[in-house]
């Protein structure tokens, strides 16, 4: 049997949790049914990590969000690899996918990740993001998001043929985590004595690591060796980095580290303070390192994290609630290790051999409906 092509299209500027899950199913995805392609939009990290993995991979440009001048190249290709589905990622990506693949009378599929609301540095842009999507919605062929709670967002804007596959983790190798705790903070200039509050994740508003900031800073009153640390790049990068300026807090910024996870054993409590979050990818991450986690309970993360089980969870921009659920934390020993023990049975559920699965049964049910 012939293996059909399936060509995924992302922004691909950095590595963040889209970027993780699609790199996933271009290196475990069964080549013996499914040959994988990879577009990007944006030169990036991503198209040299797939061609590392041997992925064929084109960059098209996409100069601003409506650029479509990319697209008459972008359907040669489709052609000429004599591709079957189109898979896309991302407003800029669904656009074009969706596009192209309906130009050429193939089907198409889309994964959302993210809140499109929310991925945005502007009302403006989320707006025009949100009405583009509603624009090409009805062309893809069906639709896949990482958690229920993305389920019923894209429904409420008209998205049909709706299946959730939440995101899958690869088991981590953490040989050591006190010399990776150890090294770490030597190589950063941590105290070995210092309580960590670390977070990993893009810096960008949707993340709320300006929460974080605010909650080591009433978190140090009562723990004056609380050291902040933060992993991750993005564009609120000098806002944040002028804010703890203002503060007493001692703090790590580290910026882009391409294997971040292995940072994880560093922090005594991993905080994901976010104000929307597809499903919280990261948070598997941490349950894998044996960090008690503290998060905000938006979006897909209490689909992931089962409140006061795996983690303890906060709403939104609620300080005192952050701070009382670190205090709790740093305060009480057995609950850490409780938090910690669930963690490691549930972090499990969420394999990326799962997600690959269920993608490729997705892929056999709008290829064969095709005919």
């Amino acid at each position: 049997m012939k293996a059909y092509r399936i060509l995924h299209i992302i922004g691909g500027g950095e590595i963040g949790g889209a970027e993780q899950h699609v790199l996933s199913l271009l290196k475990e995805i069964d080549q013996a049914l499914y040959n994988p392609h990879l577009v990007c939009l944006t030169h990036g990290p991503l198209s040299e990590l797939a061609l590392k993995n041997k992925i064929p991979t084109q960059t098209f440009s996409m100069r601003y969000p409506l650029d479509l001048s990319p697209l008459p190249s972008l359907i040669r290709y489709i052609r000429q690899k004599k591709i079957s589905l189109v898979h896309t990622h991302g407003s800029r990506a669904n656009l074009l996918g969706r596009l192209s693949a309906k130009w050429l009378g193939i089907p198409s599929l889309t994964t959302v990740h993210s809140s499109l609301a929310h991925d945005y540095l502007s009302p403006w842009s989320a707006r025009m993001a949100l009405g583009l999507d509603r624009l090409t919605l009805p062309l893809t062929s069906g639709i896949i998001t990482v958690s229920e709670y993305l389920a019923e967002e894209v429904a409420l804007r008209g998205g049909k043929n709706l299946e959730t596959i939440y995101n899958g983790q690869p088991p981590i190798s953490f040989n050591n985590p006190t010399s990776s705790r150890q090294q770490f903070r030597k190589q950063w200039g941590i105290p070995a004595d210092a309580l960590v509050l670390g977070t990993i994740g893009r810096l960008h508003p949707t993340k709320g690591q300006s929460y974080l900031i605010k909650v080591a800073s009433r978190l140090r009153l009562k723990f004056p060796k609380l050291h902040l640390l933060l992993i991750g790049d993005g564009p609120l990068r000098q806002d944040l980095e002028l804010e703890l300026q203002r503060t007493t807090i001692p703090y790590t910024f580290t910026g882009y580290i391409p294997q971040a996870y292995e940072a994880l054993p560093a922090m005594d409590i991993f905080l994901l303070p976010s104000i929307s979050e597809g499903m919280g990818l990261v948070l598997l991450e941490a349950m894998q390192a044996k960090v008690p986690i503290v998060a905000s309970a938006v979006g897909g993360i209490p689909e992931v994290i089962r409140a006061g089980k795996d983690g303890l969870l906060v709403p939104s921009g609620d300080l005192a609630g952050f701070t009382e659920a670190c205090t709790s934390i740093l305060e009480n020993p057995n609950l850490a290790k409780s938090l910690v023990a669930s963690g490691q049975e549930r972090w499990p559920k969420f394999s990326i051999a799962s997600m690959v699965r269920k993608t490729e049964l997705v892929y056999t049910r709008l290829l064969e409906k095709q005919g």
